[in-house]
């Protein structure tokens, strides 16, 4: 008779769940990559979706600028003389000292004029008359002769134009312009 040496009990008996512990370990790595994912995806979104309010924002922005620039043109293709000093008309001078860099416009007591959305203003100030000081002498001006070298004695009316817009808790769009008119106000 042959004797056989055993090492162990090597029958179904013999399985201590070894497979079972591998297979939860997966799982639980398995969950957590997808969890992971899940996350990122999620923070992705809401990036885009961000992205996405600034660029309507900076739109609505330009637009409301592009109304305070024509604007500006109608009040210096009106004859009749503007009040720049009136109160509460969103139109201001250098001496009204005023802050259009603060988020809050309304309780900072600037007046100014909505647009189509109640989240799109935007002022005006009348920084004055500018003296043109004449060509450059680089760019072959410089010279003020009879047959118009230079500028000498001409002038330019500056304005800029603070236009804003908001969209939703997560876009802010502030937007300046500096228009110039050859024609008073």
């Amino acid at each position: 008779m042959k004797t056989h040496k055993y090492y162990g009990n090597l029958g179904p008996g013999s399985q201590r769940g070894v497979s079972l512990i591998v297979a939860l370990v997966m799982l639980i790595v398995l969950t957590l990559i997808g969890v992971s994912s899940m996350n990122t995806a999620i923070v992705e979104l809401k990036m885009a979706g961000s992205a996405q309010q600034q660029g309507i924002a900076l739109n609505r922005a330009d637009e409301m600028l592009r109304v305070g620039e024509d604007d500006i043109d109608d009040i210096v293709a009106n004859p009749a003389a503007f009040n720049w000093l009136a109160p509460n008309d969103a139109y201001y001078v250098v001496a009204d000292a005023i802050n259009v860099y603060d988020l809050d416009w309304e309780a900072e007591g600037l007046t100014s004029i909505q647009g189509d959305n109640e989240d799109d203003r935007y002022v005006t100030e009348y920084l004055g008359n500018k003296a043109i000081p004449g060509e450059s002498v680089a760019t072959g001006g410089g010279k003020r002769d009879a047959q118009g070298g230079g500028a000498a004695g001409g002038s330019v009316y500056t304005f800029r134009v603070t236009s804003r817009s908001a969209t939703g808790k997560s876009a802010l769009r502030l937007v300046q312009s500096l228009y110039v008119t050859l024609a008073p106000p």
